[in-house]
């Protein structure tokens, strides 16, 4: 009886997407603003945000929020050999998860808003790709200008793109649609994906290239 019951029990791969999402609710009670979600993201909105990276052997991928990792999992699937990694992470407890899950990828425990500086302390290339779990909806708008003005000095003069997602419920919000207008200003290639369903709660990937 003893063993049988032991083969029922969820593995540890089944357990992780439980705790860090009860992980996640926590954070999310304790400052809702800068975490903007009840749960990390599902594997379907991860892969469609990551999609095809494309990376050169030495091109960088940044991911700005990781929180947990869902969508650092899928970046870890889907990056290229000879290719990089930096996430970047404002949330201590979050970055400290990340090292530990991730020991193979690097991050960063600070503000997107200072991508220029973080990458010169580190001796970083411009990222081909940035991807983003920020909830630009719930930042002020002094914060969502100066983290706009790092990805356009990032992208601008490459054929980089910028990935993120609004939740279906949120798009119709005031700094959601302040954050696309100025993305529309900012660049001249847009894509809206979805909405993603299969994700708590169902989300739109959104893309941007071609920075001005």
């Amino acid at each position: 009886m003893e063993s049988s019951t032991r083969a029922s029990e969820p593995t540890d791969g089944q357990r992780r997407p439980f705790r860090d999402g009860l992980g996640f609710f926590g954070r999310f009670l304790r400052n809702p603003m800068t975490v903007g979600a009840v749960l990390p993201s599902s594997r379907y909105l991860s892969r469609a945000l990551v999609g095809r990276l494309e990376l050169a052997p030495g091109e960088l991928v940044v991911e700005y929020g990781p929180g947990t990792g869902p969508a650092t999992a899928a970046v870890r699937e889907a990056l290229p050999k000879g290719s990089q990694y930096l996430g970047i992470e404002l949330d201590l407890r979050f970055h400290r998860m990340l090292t530990e899950r991730f020991p193979t990828l690097a991050f960063h425990h600070g503000s997107a808003a200072d991508l220029r500086a973080i990458l010169e302390q580190r001796g970083l290339p411009k990222p081909a790709r940035i991807l983003s779990g920020l909830p630009f909806a719930s930042l002020p708008p002094a914060i969502q200008d100066g983290v706009i003005d790092g990805i356009v000095w990032a992208l601008r003069g490459t054929d980089g793109d910028f990935r993120t997602f609004q939740y279906v419920h949120a798009y119709g919000l005031r700094a959601a649609r302040r954050f696309r207008a100025m993305m529309q200003e900012r660049f001249s290639g847009f894509e809206r994906i979805g909405p993603i369903v299969r994700n708590v709660p169902p989300a739109f990937v959104l893309r941007y290239w071609g920075a001005k």
